[in-house]
């Protein structure tokens, strides 16, 4: 546990960040890995589930940048997810040669279906933080991705959604 400063006090010293990050990420994705697990779904799929929900369409690439996974790994996530008729696979109308992943009724309703449970989990994790300081941590996590990876990686052709 670490421990808590009070407002008066120095800042958590900056070479704390990738401690502090690591934490959160492991705790938040021990949780939710349980909470998956009873359910038959795992992180993997989860995560190309919640890519797919608002980009339909994207390429395996495009899921890999997202989820910061490797292209191999995550195509085979698709072809399970394929399997399991969560995901369906289609030409690219702009390059016959290149495939997109669509979710299937099935997967999107899996979707559906974990996301209350999924904001759940998200609304334990920022019990305590006030909405405005929520929107300023949910906007500098994601400028700290954008800085590391040096592109916000959102697919190009990809049709996003809403659910």
């Amino acid at each position: 546990m670490i421990p808590s400063r009070g407002v008066d006090d120095d800042p958590i010293p900056s070479h704390l960040v990738p401690y502090l990050l690591s934490r959160a990420f492991s705790g938040f994705n021990r949780a939710w890995m349980d909470h998956l697990r009873e359910r038959g779904v795992t992180i993997a799929h989860w995560q190309v589930l919640a890519i797919l929900s608002e980009y339909d369409g994207a390429r395996v690439g495009q899921l890999a940048d997202m989820s910061a996974t490797a292209q191999a790994v995550t195509s085979r996530v698709v072809d399970q997810m394929a399997r399991d008729h969560l995901v369906e696979r289609r030409p690219a109308a702009d390059d016959g040669r290149a495939v997109e992943v669509w979710l299937t009724v099935r997967g999107r309703s899996t979707f559906e279906t974990l996301l209350p449970e999924a904001n759940d989990l998200v609304a334990d994790a920022l019990r305590g933080i006030d909405p405005q300081t929520a929107r300023s941590l949910m906007h500098g996590l994601a400028t700290v991705i954008t800085n590391l990876a040096g592109s916000a990686a959102v697919p190009t052709g990809a049709t996003r959604t809403t659910v």
